[in-house]
Parts: structure tokens; C-alpha cells; sequence
């Protein structure tokens, strides 16, 4: 029976570590390599937990439970170095919403166990936390993280404070729980206090998220109002192009015979390198008249090749291979702010390369729709960049005043749809990696 009741403390103690790094998961960012970090950190919880039981079995039940606090914010800790690529102050918000949440799972686990062995009991605690945790779990990565991720982006140093709100209430549920003896030994459990505590948590947590959400709603009208603004701006431009286009080649045509009749005096006359110069002459012309239609989708095609004249305006070359449908399953702005942001990107870090040195930005974009019937669109930016380019985590830092704000769009647009984002830099070459599942 003693060992049965040591291998169900250390289920436990593996189920609340297990909790604990499931939950930082389903919200915050990793660092890489994401895969050798979390596999340092299971070892290092399954060794924590072994010392655990260890003192569980040299000491008593009496020293384990006065340690229950110091080892969980010890692993919780140990997860924010080892993994978290979020600010501080997300990061201790998560940790601490976490354990008010596994407070409150574990005390209505106690209060459901009604077996009156202690084995029975064990079983059933931990059958009633491996329900709950598995629900908040699935919510947390079901419907929450999207949300809870587009927070992050926005916000800044208001997560100080929510932090800070989420540390009083743990030290709150702490004290209400655990002094100034454990409630266990108490025998109405406090329930009135703990249901008295946990509604004023939810309550001040829907006010602050509502408030927050209005905020970030705001944010995002202002960036759509931006986006459609610049979108405007570019099919105007587009057209005045187009129109230009159309009268350069009427003038064109009813120039052809006087071009004929300069070549073949050219021609005639022996010159025929004058006339080779002046045939590449009027092709450049042609192609520089000439509006390219890189793509059936009509906002991606505009916004594409408004930003490869600029490109090319300023000594780049640039190449697009944009295979778009013309019509996607997507906000239509959200598509033109990816791309837009991307190619600005691009363009900005072509020319900050040192002169003489080759400029290029390459655009790969596929649309493709698998077996299963999953939608999906992958774009690719590569282009040319200098060798100073330094990373604040997963993001390039910007390198002007008040920048960065284009790289965190595109992520937010891209967690939006399920997507990701990856920025890398290898060899002077800088590719921005783009999927979306639509």
C-alpha cells in the first residue's frame, strides 16, 4: 500500500509539471531550438520529481506539502529561461494566471474526491485534475491562444500591470488556501472564501480583457483604415499606369513605321551596331511602359506590382512568381498588408547594402489546396541585406526610429489564419517565410 500511495504522489507531482509546461505552451512563444528545450525541460521536471518523492519518503507527507509552492515557481521559473521567447512581463502574467487556475482545479478536485481510503482518493483527485486540466488545456490551445497571441503583439507595457494583477491574486488564493494552515484541515474546505475570491478573479479578468479588446479593436480599425487607404492609393496609381500604358503604345504604333524606316536606313547604311543599340533602346522602353500582371488576384497584383516598379526604380532587380487565384478564402486587406509590409521590408533592406554590391528581391507565392481539401498559400521573400542585420528573439530589430511595426503585422495577420512566420538570415540573404492555412 506504501508504495502504491508513493507512485500516486509522484503521478501527481508529474501531472502538475505536466500542467504547468502544457499550459505555457498553449500561449506563449518558444525560443529555438524549441525541440532540445523541451526535452531539457521534461528531464529536468522528471528529476525534480524524483527528489520530490525522495523527500516524500525520507520526511513526510508534512515537508512535501510546505514545498508545494516554492517547487512549482521553481519549474515555472526554470520553463520562462529554458523556453519563453515573450517578454518578462508576459511571461510571469502566464505563470502566475496559471497557477490561480491550477488552485482552483485542484481544490475542487479535493472537494469531488469523497473516497474515504486514501488510495481511492488519490485515484480519484487525480482523475478529476487530469478532466479539468485536459479541458482548460484544450481550450487554451483551441480558442484562446489566437487571441491571447494578438494581445501580445499589440500591447506593450500595460502587461506590467496585468502581471501585477495576476501575482495579487495568486498570493491572495495562496493565503486563503494555505494559512495559516492548510484548508484541508478546515472542515468547511473555506469554500466561501474560495468562491468569493475566484469570482472576483474571473470578474476583474473579463473586465480587463473586455477593456483591452475594445483597445486592440481600435488599433486594428486605424490599421485596416491604413491598409485600404494605401490599397486605394496603389489601384489609382495602377490605373494612371495602365492609361499610360495604352497611350504609349498608340504612340508606338503609329511611330512603328518611322522606327522601321530608322532600322533600315541603319541597316543600309552598314551600321548595324547603331542599330542594335537603338533595337535594346526601344525594347527597355517597352518593357519599362509595359504594367507587368504578376498575378490573377486583382489587390495582390496591384499591391505586387506597384512594389516592383518602386523596386526596380531604385536599381533592383527583382523577380515574382505569384501563382494567386483570383479569388481567395482571406480578408482581401489582411492579404494586401502582408505583402505590402514584406516587399517594404525587402526594398528598405536592399538598400541599406553597401553600393556596388548586387540588390535583388525574389517573390515566390504558391496557392495550393492538398488532398484533404486544406487551403494554404506560401510566400516566400528573399532579397539581398547587410551583414549587421541582429535579432530581438524570432524578429529582426528594425533599424530605424519607431520600426518594426511591418514584421508584427504580418505575424498577427498570419496567426490570424493558423499560420506562421519565419525570418532568417543566411549568407547576405534575408527570406521571410510566409504560411497561411485559409
Amino acid at each position: 500500500m506504501r508504495i502504491l500511495l508513493g507512485i500516486s504522489v509522484l503521478l501527481r507531482f508529474l501531472q502538475t509539471a505536466a500542467y504547468i509546461s502544457l499550459f505555457f505552451f498553449s500561449l506563449i512563444k518558444l525560443k529555438e531550438p524549441k525541440r532540445k528545450r523541451i526535452v531539457l525541460t521534461v528531464a529536468i521536471y522528471i528529476a525534480v520529481a524524483g527528489a520530490y518523492c525522495a523527500l516524500l519518503a525520507l520526511y513526510g507527507q508534512e515537508l512535501a506539502e510546505r514545498l508545494i509552492i516554492p517547487v512549482e515557481v521553481g519549474l515555472s521559473l526554470l520553463l520562462i529561461v529554458l523556453c519563453c521567447a515573450d517578454r518578462w512581463a508576459v511571461s510571469l502574467f502566464v505563470m502566475f494566471t496559471q497557477f490561480n487556475l491550477y488552485l482552483g482545479i485542484s481544490y475542487i478536485s479535493d472537494v469531488c474526491s469523497t473516497d474515504t481510503s486514501l488510495l481511492g482518493y488519490q485515484i480519484q483527485y487525480l482523475i478529476f485534475r487530469t478532466a479539468l486540466f485536459g479541458a482548460l488545456l484544450f481550450f487554451n490551445f483551441k480558442f484562446l491562444r489566437p487571441r491571447f497571441r494578438r494581445l501580445v503583439e499589440v500591447l506593450g507595457n500595460e502587461w506590467r500591470s496585468i502581471a501585477l494583477a495576476a501575482f495579487f491574486f495568486y498570493v491572495l488564493e495562496a493565503v486563503i488556501l494555505y494559512f495559516p494552515r492548510f484548508y484541508w484541515y478546515e472542515q468547511d474546505c473555506r469554500w466561501y472564501l474560495v468562491a468569493s475570491s475566484y469570482l472576483v478573479f474571473f470578474s476583474v479578468y473579463l473586465l480587463i480583457f473586455r477593456s483591452i479588446n475594445a483597445i486592440v479593436g481600435k488599433y486594428e480599425e486605424q490599421e485596416r483604415g491604413r491598409i485600404l487607404a494605401q490599397q486605394n492609393k496603389l489601384w489609382e496609381e495602377q490605373l494612371a499606369e495602365q492609361k499610360n500604358a495604352v497611350s504609349a503604345a498608340r504612340r508606338d504604333r503609329h511611330d512603328l513605321r518611322h522606327h522601321y524606316d530608322t532600322l533600315l536606313s541603319m541597316l543600309e547604311g552598314g551600321k548595324t551596331q547603331e542599330a542594335v543599340s537603338y533595337l535594346n533602346a526601344q525594347t527597355r522602353r517597352a518593357e519599362s511602359a509595359a504594367l507587368a500582371g504578376v498575378c490573377e488576384h486583382p489587390a495582390a497584383n496591384a499591391i505586387l506590382s506597384r512594389w516592383a516598379a518602386r523596386a526596380r526604380e531604385s536599381g533592383i532587380k527583382t523577380e515574382i512568381d505569384a501563382r494567386i487565384p483570383e479569388s481567395l478564402p482571406m480578408d482581401e486587406v489582411a492579404l494586401v498588408g502582408i505583402l505590402a509590409n514584406a516587399f517594404e521590408n525587402a526594398v528598405e533592406s536592399c538598400l541599406r547594402t553597401p553600393e556596388g554590391s548586387e540588390r535583388f528581391i525574389t517573390v515566390n507565392i504558391a496557392f495550393s489546396t492538398p488532398y484533404n481539401g486544406a487551403k494554404k498559400l506560401h510566400l516566400v521573400f528573399e532579397n539581398s541585406c547587410a551583414d549587421n542585420i541582429v535579432f530581438d528573439g524570432d524578429f529582426p530589430k528594425s533599424q530605424k526610429p519607431g520600426g518594426g511595426t511591418g514584421t508584427k503585422s504580418i505575424t498577427y495577420s498570419a496567426e490570424r489564419y493558423n499560420g506562421m512566420v519565419e525570418f532568417t538570415v543566411q549568407d547576405s540573404v534575408f527570406r521571410t517565410r510566409i504560411l497561411l492555412h485559409l
